[in-house]
This record gives structure tokens, C-alpha cells and sequence, in this order.
């Protein structure tokens, strides 16, 4: 059901989708929510019979003749909890999880994608039962209630600050839960590592969806001496994307006014605190902040007290960070919290290991 859902509603998910964030390049939601989610339901489909099958287990001498086996059982109901950044995705492949395992699924949209939340509600309804699978729609109270339900698990994606709450409230009706909670996530360039391929590389996943994805690239731990040519390399990169920005379907919009003044903030701060910016802006448009353009931004040189190296960006702006020897980046990334992805680039394994 849900595989004939998504090819079937492919172009009504990418319309809703990119209403909610104002512009969201098409391809991008083709390939980030409708083909992976395919991909998923697709995977589950092939693979779901042998996750079944009863696993024989060994028992101890002092208990034979018996026998054991781990037998396979739906949990339940499971609660699903989407965030914005990828509301389709995040909600569905979840959901074909739930329901490949022979379970019941409840599903919160983010409110900050109300479209696409309100699309989900109808299309499903078409193919499950409201007992099957409900949706439900609504502000952040309703997410609190939500969180608060005795789900037999509930799983959440989003914030840090969120995920302590929802943890929280799951903990009153000892409900397990699954958080995914992003992290900035370091590339680090190795010595030996074309410059050019690798700005290329970083560059197109640091601005897909405009950045607002939980393993794009936050910062960049590059050897102090190719620093300028990385600089260079990134702008050409980016003009070859994205000639131009304003009016340019295929570069995605902020999602919200306050997480596009949340993104300025922080580039007024690493200005105020002896950062160099440079703003990116092939063709030198003017960009109207009503339209949630944000050009690309690289923070030269930033310091640790700056709320862009603190915080998790979610933006089109990538601090680069210089180290003399190698040794000085993998330092610097095991002194701060464990991040969700880690992009090293190097052709010689052992620097990769």
C-alpha cells in the first residue's frame, strides 16, 4: 500500500513539501523523500520473511533437554514523531518499519510543515484504517500530549532540547524510545586529498535542502596551507550549482522566519567576534529575507565562543577550521560531543582509519 502511495502521489508530496518551505527544489524531495522512502518500503518488502523466522538459541547444560528460540512479536502501537526538515521521509520510513513488523503506528507531522503533514493524513487514509495508521495534526501542545501517550515505543527525530522532553514524558509511562538528534558533523580534509574534489564533494552535500539536513557537513578541519585554495574552490563549486539564488527553484529556502533570523544571528556573532564571512552570491543578487534565501557563507578562522561552532547549523553556512598536522583535527573533534556523521576525505587508509 504505501509503495503504490508513493508512486502514485509523487508529485503532490514534492508540491506540498515545497510550499511549506516557501521553495524546495523538487529534485531534492524526489530523491531525499520519495525514492529513499521507496527504497525503504521496497527493502522491507524483499527482506521482511527471513526477519521473521524464529532464531534458534543455545541453552545450558543445566536446563537440557530444553530447547529456546527468540520468536519475533509486533510491539504494539508505535508512535512516530517527524520533524520538518524531511517530513515525508522521516515519517515514512518509520511507518514501514511499524508496519512491516506487524504494528500499529501513530504519526505527528512537525507543525512547521503543515501541507505536507495534512497531504500525509489524506493519502494514508486511503490505504489504512484509522486504528491501522492515524495522523495527527497540530501545534506544539499537541506534540507534548502526543509524547505523553503509553505507546509501546516511540520514536523521535529532531532537537536535542525536544528529545529530553520527549524523553521525559515517554519515561512516566515507561515507554522505550528511539531519539536521532544530530550533531555537527566535521569533515576532515587529509593532506594528500585534491582540494578541488574535495570542495566539490563537501559543497554539494552542505547545500542540499540548504543545509538543513541532520548529517550535512557543519564545519570543515582542512591543513592550514591549502585553506585559501579551498576558498577558491568552494566558490567555483557553487556557482556551477547555483548560478543564481533568488529565483532559483533548485536552491531550497529556510524553512521559517525564525530559523532564518536563528541563522543570521549566528553569522552577526561570528562577524562581531573576528570571524571573516564571505558570502557566496554568483550572480550578486539582492536577496529579499522574506523569500528565506540564505547564500552560501563560509566562516573563515572562527573561534569556539562563536554560537556557529557551538550549535548545530542546519544552514548554508560552513565554518572552516585549519589544523598544521593531522593529529590537531582528530583532537579537536574527540574533545567535543560525539557527532551523528563524521566526512573524512584521504586516499591513504590508514589516515582514514
Amino acid at each position: 500500500a504505501l509503495e503504490t502511495l508513493l508512486v502514485d502521489h509523487k508529485n503532490e508530496i514534492c508540491d506540498a513539501i515545497s510550499e511549506d518551505f516557501g521553495n524546495r527544489s523538487k529534485h531534492e524531495t524526489l530523491l531525499a523523500e520519495v525514492f529513499v522512502s521507496l527504497e525503504g518500503v521496497r527493502y522491507i518488502l524483499a527482506h521482511l520473511r527471513e526477519w521473521m523466522e524464529p532464531e534458534r538459541r543455545n541453552v545450558g547444560w543445566a536446563f537440557l533437554p530444553a530447547g529456546a528460540k527468540l520468536v519475533y512479536q509486533p510491539l504494539g502501537v508505535v508512535g512516530i514523531i517527524a520533524p520538518w526538515n524531511y517530513p515525508f521521509n522521516l515519517a515514512i520510513i518509520p511507518l514501514a518499519g511499524a508496519l512491516g513488523a506487524g504494528n500499529r503506528a501513530m504519526i505527528k507531522p512537525s507543525e512547521l510543515t503543515p501541507r505536507i503533514g495534512a497531504l500525509m493524513k489524506k493519502l494514508l487514509a486511503t490505504k489504512f484504517s484509522e486504528d491501522q495508521v492515524a495522523v495527527v495534526t497540530g501545534g506544539a501542545d499537541l506534540g507534548e500530549a502526543f509524547s505523553h501517550l503509553p505507546f509501546d515505543h516511540l520514536l523521535f527525530t529532531g532537537s536535542t532540547r525536544v528529545g529530553k522532553a520527549v524523553m521525559r514524558a515517554a519515561a512516566e509511562n515507561l515507554v522505550p524510545v528511539t531519539l536521532e538528534l544530530g550533531g555537527k558533523s566535521p569533515v576532515i580534509i587529509g593532506p594528500d586529498f585534491p582540494i578541488d574534489q574535495a570542495a566539490a564533494k563537501i559543497m554539494f552535500g552542505k547545500l542540499f535542502n540548504a543545509g538543513q539536513t541532520c548529517i550535512a557537513p557543519d564545519y570543515v578541519l582542512l591543513p592550514r596551507d591549502k585553506r585559501d585554495q579551498f576558498i577558491e574552490a568552494a566558490q567555483k563549486t557553487v556557482a556551477e550549482l547555483y548560478p543564481t539564488l533568488a529565483r532559483n527553484k533548485d536552491y531550497t529556502s529556510i524553512v521559517s522566519d525564525r530559523h532564518y533570523q536563528r541563522l543570521e544571528s549566528y553569522l552577526s556573532d561570528a562577524d562581531t567576534r573576528g570571524a571573516k564571512l564571505l558570502k557566496i552570491n554568483p550572480g550578486g543578487e539582492t536577496l529579499d529575507p522574506a523569500n528565506r534565501k540564505l547564500a552560501p557563507t563560509l566562516v573563515i578562522d572562527p573561534t569556539e565562543d562563536m554560537t556557529v561552532m557551538q550549535d548545530e547549523i542546519f544552514g548554508p553556512i560552513l565554518p572552516i577550521v585549519t589544523y598544521g598536522e593531522l593529529g590537531e583535527a582528530i583532537k579537536y573533534v574527540n574533545a567535543h560531543p560525539r557527532p551523528l556523521a563524521l566526512y573524512a576525505f584521504s586516499h591513504d587508509q590508514r589516515t582514514v582509519d
